[in-house]
């Protein structure tokens, strides 16, 4: 299950920086329980799947350089829209079931 706890490590981080309060590398590092190399590869892996990120010297606080969210859906099949609320309903890992066709949708109960 570490990509489970990969996925909420990267949700975790999204979090504190679109409320910019990471402070420097080695204080969020520090806040994430891992090494200063170990987030700088997480924050590269984010920049790769297409997060924003941009680091503010005066503030000393990473944040997006565009508005904008994670979502937490890794599959969307082709022609599926969702709307904002259903998005919203989707935003922690515990909403999401496995489903054969879609890989994830939400739960039913």
């Amino acid at each position: 299950m570490a990509i489970i706890k990969h996925f909420k490590r990267i949700q975790y981080i999204d979090y504190v920086i679109r409320h910019k309060a990471t402070g420097d590398l080695e204080s969020f590092a520090r806040r994430n329980n891992i090494s200063k190399t170990t987030l700088s590869e997480i924050l590269m892996e984010m920049k790769a799947m297409g997060f924003p990120i941009k680091y503010d010297r005066t503030k000393r606080t990473y944040f997006y350089e565009e508005d904008g969210e994670m979502i937490s859906c890794l599959f969307l099949r082709y022609g599926e829209v969702l709307e904002r609320n259903k998005l919203k309903t989707m935003n922690t890992v515990e909403n999401l079931c496995f489903s054969p066709g879609a890989v994830f949708e939400i739960c039913k109960e």
